[in-house]
């Protein structure tokens, strides 16, 4: 991995969205998508985006991916605004840059075949000659894990979910992209096809050496694949963390810095020893009190988006935007809780 080059920069983004108050409202009103957001995706990495349903994870890639235009901000590409792009300028950044989609059968033709969907990128972006298409079609196909003689000819709905999502990525990998954008990859999938597929992921990255944004609500499989990880929550990054500590975080070794991430891990129901012998499913988090949440209207803060549900918040916290303090090296938290002198003494942690 290239640690020192930056593939993919976001700095200040925000996203607003003008919907309507009601369905038979003709006012409208504004809904924050994104808020601030600033990061940095190195090149042949894999970075892990996780939080909760809504936090903004599928907005941030949609900007990246050129489909949308940021309301505040800039996005630059290998140096290179996106804003800025038009005519071939854009249609090489199309080619450059590729998506993996959730739902593998939404996202592939049903009208049209196997080998109809992937020769297309191929021929719109001129990669291999017209008599070599089924040649680079079957390559692509072997290459994702899909072996068999004649499949290119089949059509989506022959196919399992596990198959389809392999056809998927390997339609995102035909125009040999330098960055992959994987927005809950294996979420529609069984947890055998899971490992299946994240398998394929991580040797196509070692084989490819292609740089990957991971999005994705299942921790343990974003600590298995990514290199960092960042946490969303209500639009806002919160904590950036190198792989090994979100690993320690997921074990329970480590206690997580921000309190956003802490509730976040013990979203995940794991029964206790005690619960699985007498049937109850209880888990840890289930013995704890519940903290109080001092308001709903988490849109109109002008400080940190968690104050309403975090149980450290104080008069700053709802006053205040939190700055990023880096408490350890690769691992960023915005939270009032730290000063920049925790990184020496590495104290407060929540």
């Amino acid at each position: 991995m290239h640690k020192d080059e930056i593939i993919c920069t976001i700095q200040g983004v925000s996203k607003l969205y003008r919907v309507k108050k009601g369905f038979f409202s003709a006012k409208t009103m504004e809904i924050q998508a994104l808020d601030n957001v600033s990061l940095k995706v190195r090149r042949q990495e894999i970075l892990g985006l996780v939080g909760e349903s809504g936090c903004g994870k599928s907005t941030l890639a949609r900007l990246i991916l050129g489909l949308e235009k940021p309301s505040a901000g800039k996005i630059n590409f290998e140096g290179i605004d996106l804003s800025a792009l038009k005519g071939d300028h854009l249609k090489r950044f199309r080619k450059k840059v590729q998506m993996v989609f959730q739902d593998p059968f939404s996202s592939l033709n049903p009208k049209k075949t196997i080998f109809q969907i992937i020769s297309q990128p191929l021929r719109i972006h001129g990669i291999c000659p017209r008599s070599e298409l089924r040649r680079e079609v079957r390559r692509l196909l072997e290459m994702a894990g899909l072996h068999n003689p004649g499949i290119e000819n089949r059509y989506p709905h022959e196919f399992s979910g596990g198959q389809r999502q392999r056809i998927g990525i390997a339609r995102a990998l035909a125009t040999r992209p330098d960055l992959v954008v994987m927005d809950e990859p294996t979420s529609a999938l069984d947890v055998s096809i899971q490992a299946q597929i994240i398998n394929l992921i991580l040797d196509l990255q070692e084989s490819r050496n292609i740089t990957c944004l991971f999005i994705s609500h299942d921790l343990p499989i974003v600590e298995f694949v990514s290199h960092r990880v960042a946490v969303m929550y209500k639009g806002a990054i919160v904590e950036i963390m190198p792989k090994e500590r979100f690993g320690l975080v997921q074990k329970g070794l480590d206690t997580p810095h921000h309190p956003y991430t802490d509730f976040l891990m013990k979203s995940v129901p794991v029964p206790t020893p005690e619960a699985s012998m007498c049937g109850t499913g209880q888990t840890d988090h289930d013995l704890e009190e519940p903290f109080e949440v001092k308001s709903s209207r988490w849109d109109n803060l002008s400080g940190c988006k968690f104050y309403p549900r975090c149980p450290h918040a104080t008069q700053k916290c709802k006053d205040e935007k939190p700055l990023p303090v880096e408490i350890s090296q690769g691992h960023t938290i915005f939270c009032h809780l730290f000063t920049p002198s925790d990184k020496e003494l590495g104290t407060n942690e929540v």
